[in-house]
Parts: structure tokens; sequence; C-alpha cells
């Protein structure tokens, strides 16, 4: 039984670069080219970070082609290649307005309305209660 891959092989780096320059990067594909189990190939560039930089240096190639494609759809008038890159460039979505997440809401809660009897009630304390401070500050 061959030992688990605890790195990626010599190569890997140059291999990986050139599957992502193409367009043909993923982990599956990566595993096979590379001669590793999937598992072993996701736990390599999980646990060992030279081999996690390379994969996401691979990644980042990927990224930077795909993107470069994209612009040059939406620069040759193609309206939804142009709407996904500046969604994707400035994190937007056509199914979130835009700043959804900053809206504020304000609730004002009022008293039930008053029985007009208790309401009359309530007016005629508040001028006897003032009438009765009036006539205190007066007498000091």
């Amino acid at each position: 039984m061959p030992r688990p891959f605890v790195k990626l092989p010599p190569g890997a780096k140059s291999h990986l670069e050139g599957m992502a320059a193409s367009g043909l990067l993923s982990e599956t594909a990566a595993a096979r080219a590379l001669g590793m189990p999937l598992g072993q190939f996701r736990n390599v560039i999980r646990n060992h970070l030279p081999s996690k930089e390379i994969w996401d240096d691979a990644l980042a190639i990927e990224r930077d082609h795909l993107l470069e494609s994209l612009y040059n759809k939406a620069a040759d008038g193609d309206v939804k290649a142009a709407q996904t890159l500046l969604a994707v460039r400035h994190n937007l979505s056509e199914k979130t307005p835009s700043g959804a997440g900053e809206r504020v809401h304000i609730t004002f809660n009022l008293p039930p309305a008053k029985d007009p009897q208790e309401y009359l009630k309530a007016i005629e304390l508040r001028e006897e209660k003032q009438k009765e401070l009036t006539d205190e500050t007066s007498n000091e």
C-alpha cells in the first residue's frame, strides 16, 4: 500500500497553472492529473501550506483568465457579460436592490384612543394640577 500524499508532487505548480490558464482547473481534474486520490488531494491543499498556496495561485490565475474573457465580451457589447462583471467586481446583484442592508425601519407605537369622557377627566385633572403648581409658586 503506497504512503498517502502529504504535499503536492514535484511539478504540480506548473501543471496546475497550465490547467488554470486553459480553464480546466477543478479539484477532480487536478487530482487525476497529479496522480493523487481526490481525498488526499483535498487533504494536502487543506493542511500543507505551500501546497495550499500553489492551489490558491492556480485558482487566482483561472479567475483572472475568466474575468478577462468576461471583460472582453462586455467591451464588445454583451450586456449580460457587463452585468455579470459589474456584479462580480462590485458585489451587486439583480436579486436584491442595492443598499437593501442599509434601510432603517422606524415604528411608532401610539396608545389606543381614549373614550371622550376619560379624555375630559384627564384634561380636568391636568388643569387642576397646573393650577395647584401655579398657586404654590405664587405663595412662595
